[in-house]
């Protein structure tokens, strides 16, 4: 999985959001992590915002998929850190074979 995080080095927050991102995106079996890259951007007062870029294998759902993935990153970053998640951008890049 690719993580990218421009114009500075990653904070210990960011690197704990990437890696609940991480795990989440792992948890689904029809997203091939490797070509994956996860985007976190922390905000005032606690709010962060999400970006994956994902890849799915094709025949799957996207759009029940997506949803899927927004809703269980949201729940577990909130549940795991004091940040509240004020967006989940979830992009296809491509479907895989």
């Amino acid at each position: 999985m690719k993580t990218i995080v421009r114009f500075r080095k990653l904070s210990a927050t960011q690197a704990t959001l990437l890696t609940i991102v991480m795990m989440c995106l792992k948890d689904l079996n029809d997203i091939v992590i490797d070509d994956c890259e996860v985007h976190v951007a922390i905000e005032e007062d606690c709010l962060c915002t999400v970006t994956a870029l994902i890849v799915i294998k094709r025949g799957v759902p996207i759009i029940s998929l997506c949803e899927q993935l927004q809703k269980h990153i949201t729940e577990e970053i909130e549940a795991m850190t004091p940040f509240t998640v004020d967006k989940v951008h979830v992009v296809v890049k491509h479907l895989a074979m």
